[in-house]
């Protein structure tokens, strides 16, 4: 990662706090989740995942339930609609 990279990132991360998983809104926003692991934290980068009235996470491409506890959550500044995350959680069952 070049010094433009990082600036452009940490730019991005100010823009787009985490935030604790108890603010997390079944809405239909698209979201990055941070997950933890042994090691410590990592992030997913580029999967964007959604929450569902039913309190569970979807990972939108390609679709499947999330089954990682994830411990962070930022919005992507996009929301699905109702049609859309019907679909997702139906291909998800296919899989």
């Amino acid at each position: 990662m070049n010094i433009s990279e990082r600036l452009a990132r940490e730019a991005y991360d100010r823009l787009n706090p985490w935030r604790p998983m108890s603010e997390a809104k079944p809405d239909g926003t698209v979201c990055e989740l941070l997950f933890n692991d042994m090691v410590g934290a990592f992030e997913t980068d580029g999967l964007r995942y959604f929450l569902d009235p039913d309190g569970r996470w979807y990972r939108i491409d390609p679709p499947s339930p999330v089954y990682a506890r994830p411990v962070n959550w930022r919005p992507a500044c996009a929301r699905l609609t109702h049609q859309r995350r019907n679909h997702i959680k139906q291909e998800s069952r296919r899989r």
